[in-house]
């Protein structure tokens, strides 16, 4: 399957000029947007695949490595029209029973949908369970920074989007056979099966590979790890014990 592996910067704001996301950490701060837990650095998209909102999509099948553009996206080719039947009224007493206090603004998600407290009156939450940017036109200023030039390159960006924030990780890609040793804080991870799951199907779909092995090494956090001194062929204890004899 022949498709494009891009690595994008972008700064997207609604249309009266507020700034909602960016890429760039200068941009999140002059914005006040910005998160400190969070790693600004370029987005890998592979093109017309949807990883981006559709009007974002098209506009970048169309760019080149160097190429900056504004690109104006309407509801329609960004999140949709506003759905009034996804605002609901639902009873205080869901909340309560998990000791959570609704408030306007907070975010929740109920039955596996994803919304936003509107108002809180008497005995019912109107929660909102449209995206949050629906119904808005948006702007993005997006840049194209580089671009896959080979499987290899295509495997690094798929690895990048999947295991986002997660560094250490060991690739080699032979033919159609890739493998990936896991850093050990890797296994920490909640999300790891799902993230291993993604990769590769990811790299089955686009790449067409035969098979992905991903390996992981447990240490015994009890197994004493001695340090040798180079130059006496010691360690540390056996030196310490020596000057004791000395004494």
């Amino acid at each position: 399957m022949k498709m494009d592996f891009i690595k994008i910067n972008y700064t997207g704001c609604v249309e009266d000029g507020d700034v909602f996301d960016t890429t760039v950490e200068g941009k999140a701060k002059e914005a006040n947007i910005y998160e400190k837990e969070r790693v600004y650095k370029p987005l890998s998209v592979a093109v017309g695949e949807g990883q981006v909102i559709k009007g974002l999509d098209e506009a970048l099948a169309k760019m080149k490595v160097g190429d900056k553009k504004e690109v104006v996206c309407t509801p329609e080719m960004a999140y949709g029209a506003r759905n009034p039947a996804l605002v609901r009224l639902v009873p205080i007493k869901m909340f309560k029973q998990q000791k959570i206090n609704p408030i306007p603004g907070m975010p929740i998600e109920i039955d596996n949908m994803r919304g936003r407290v509107q108002t809180v009156s008497g005995g019912r939450v109107r929660v909102d369970f449209n995206p949050e940017l629906a119904g808005k036109t948006l702007v993005f200023d997006v840049e194209v920074i580089d671009k896959a030039s080979n499987d290899k390159d295509k495997v690094d960006y798929l690895i990048e989007r999947n295991f986002e924030g997660l560094e250490g990780l060991k690739v080699n890609l032979v033919g159609k056979k890739l493998s990936v040793e896991l850093p050990k804080k890797a296994f920490h991870d909640r999300n790891l099966m799902v993230r291993k799951a993604s990769l590769s199907a990811e790299t089955s779909r686009f790449l067409e590979l035969d098979e992905v092995t991903f390996t992981e090494t447990w240490v015994n956090p009890k197994k004493e790890v001695k340090v040798v001194d180079k130059k006496e062929g010691e360690t540390p204890q056996k030196k310490e014990a020596k000057k004791k004899d000395k004494k």
